[in-house]
């Protein structure tokens, strides 16, 4: 019952470590825009807007915009589906030489992401919960000197979802992945899926190619962060007066 008792616990503390770790990972990458700028000039972003953007049905003159304009206005999607939605029908893109001034998003796509604002939202409510529990369970181990689990533990448990995943997205493929978790979050009378050629958004994010990167950096970066929190509170618990 005992050894039953610290497996539960030691399962519990990886958990909420974890997810303590990803929602850590996301707000860094979030304030820095996810590192767009890097994206566009290195997974072929900047090739995809020059070749898709002359084709879009919707709009016009989008392959014509700067670097620096693109950024902008990924950091303005960013600023806006982690503030509710708000302000995603005024983006707007401009090529001056041109004369052109216009909305970058249709409404199919605004809904869209205020769907995704919407799933950001109802997940960042968990946030203030999730790290009190992390709290209060650390305290708990403090009062009643309880180990932390040990590294051998924590690998062990993580590998295995790890490698699970790897198995399944081996097995399936991310973009079928990818797709489907889209098909299971989003209402169903709501688009998606969007062809580069009706697309400003899908052509600046060469969608999927981009979430695949944010998703590797968001995994790396979660995966230091759970580091850096573990040995933390190993040091808290070691050094707390008994």
């Amino acid at each position: 019952m005992l050894k039953l008792a610290t497996i539960t616990r030691s399962m519990v503390y990886n958990l909420l470590t974890l997810c303590l770790s990803v929602f850590l990972a996301w707000h860094i990458l979030l304030a820095s825009n996810f590192f767009y700028g890097f994206w566009h000039d290195h997974i072929g972003i900047a090739e995809n807007i020059s070749q898709y953007g002359p084709e879009n049905i919707y709009r016009t003159g989008f392959a014509d915009t700067s670097r620096d304009q693109r950024i902008d206005l990924f950091a303005q999607i960013c600023h806006a589906i982690s503030h509710q939605g708000a302000g995603l029908a005024n983006i707007r893109y401009s090529v001056a030489e041109k004369g052109i001034e216009s909305p970058l998003l249709h409404q199919a796509e605004i809904t869209h992401l205020q769907d995704v604002a919407n799933l950001i939202t109802a997940l960042q409510q968990f946030e203030p919960i999730l790290f009190l529990l992390w709290l209060v369970l650390l305290g708990t181990m403090i009062a009643k000197s309880w180990a932390l689990p040990s590294y051998r533990q924590l690998l062990l448990v993580n590998a295995i979802w790890v490698g699970a995943v790897a198995v399944l997205i081996a097995a399936v493929g991310w973009v079928a992945i990818f797709y489907k978790l889209h098909t299971l979050v989003f209402p169903d009378n709501h688009q998606w899926f969007f062809y580069y050629h009706e697309s400003l958004m899908s052509t600046m994010m060469k969608a999927p190619d981009l979430f695949l990167y944010i998703g590797l950096t968001l995994g790396a970066l979660a995966t230091l962060l759970y580091i850096a929190l573990h040995l933390s509170c190993g040091a808290i618990v070691r050094q707390w007066p008994r």
